[in-house]
């Protein structure tokens, strides 16, 4: 519902005084700061109607209002102006930010923390996942004589490791088998293609040294499976510890967090929105009921790969915040597909 411009000037004025001091708003206050002249009746006409409209709640019989969810929301959506992250959070998210090496998860895992430390929320990611992702390479890192590290890589910058024992001794011959089988049969293939059956199939094929290299086969399978599947990162938990507003909330929100398929859930956004934004009630966990979710996607390449956002209480600097998460995301995505491109 539009509301009139006065009502939209005492729910913006009611909202930005709320997310400075975080203190009811009263009439009287407000009727010294609009930018028109109105009187304190009139300003309390209004509050109430706001109230009755569900955009403002009244914490006491006798206090003043707070923003209701429905009222961010409105305010979010209709009254917040377009801001740019200042240059002293652009500088301090790029100066912290090491990209001469690392994979994808220790670089997300770097925007995270200081995603966290310049908002003061907690901040999350998924890694890169896409349908056309495919594996671009493996590696064989001996550990030992019958230890090795099997490393495998996707187009999305996603790097997976295990460790694989073998039975016998590796040497050159069993290195170049391992690289031939895995160039023939799976380089190229998407997570859809890794099944079974294939599996099966190039265990069949491999001859009188199939149990020599099975070890290597089976650990680079895994790796590619695992790779297929978002991972996620959280840093800055402690902040929900530290937040008023979400109480005992916090530590189910945290525990929340270590539930990697409730925040994969959680994290997932439409194809084409900048950013996301979930207020309170509009969460579908129990525990985010007082709690802001910001996210954006980020993109490898061409394809929307991944999410990265925070979580804090409603009482939010949304002016700030969503900038925020809107640019370290195409930090994120710039990065990655940089790294993809080598």
């Amino acid at each position: 519902m539009e509301l009139s411009e006065r009502k939209e000037m005492i729910l913006s004025a009611i909202i930005e005084r709320f997310l400075t001091t975080g203190e009811p708003v009263g009439s009287k206050f407000l009727a010294g700061m609009l930018a028109v002249p109105v009187s304190s009746a009139t300003v309390r006409n209004d509050m109430a109607m706001l109230s009755d409209m569900g955009y403002l709640d009244q914490p006491h019989t006798s206090a003043g209002r707070i923003p209701s969810d429905k009222g961010y929301r409105y305010y979010i959506d209709r009254l917040l102006q377009n801001f740019n992250p200042s240059d002293a959070d652009i500088f301090r998210i790029l100066s912290s930010i090491d990209h001469s090496e690392g994979d994808a998860v220790s670089i997300l895992s770097q925007i995270c923390e200081v995603l966290s430390v310049v908002t003061g929320l907690t901040a999350v990611a998924l890694t890169p996942f896409s349908e056309n992702s495919v594996v671009t390479g493996a590696k064989l890192i001996p550990l030992g004589t019958k230890s090795v590290m099997v490393t495998v890589s996707t187009s999305t910058g996603i790097t997976k490791s295990r460790i694989s024992r073998l039975q016998c001794e590796i040497d050159y011959p069993l290195m170049e088998l391992f690289y031939n089988v895995t160039a023939a049969n799976f380089i190229g293939l998407t997570s859809d293609e890794f099944t079974k059956a294939k599996l099966q199939s190039v265990a069949a094929s491999l001859g009188e040294r199939s149990l020599d290299i099975m070890p290597l086969i089976v650990s680079f399978f895994d790796c590619a499976t695992e790779a297929s599947g978002a991972d996620v990162i959280v840093k800055g938990q402690s902040q929900l510890l530290s937040c008023a507003e979400l109480g005992s909330t916090g530590v189910e929100i945290i525990e929340l967090l270590r539930n990697r398929s409730a925040v994969v859930s959680l994290m997932e956004t439409q194809q084409d929105e900048a950013v996301s934004l979930k207020i309170g009630s509009e969460n579908e966990f129990r525990c985010l009921r007082r709690a802001a979710v910001i996210k954006a996607k980020y993109k490898v390449g061409e394809n929307a790969a991944g999410t990265i956002g925070v979580i804090g209480q409603t009482k939010t600097d949304y002016s700030r915040i969503i900038p925020l998460v809107k640019y370290i995301s195409e930090v994120a995505g710039s990065i990655l597909t940089g790294m993809a491109d080598d």
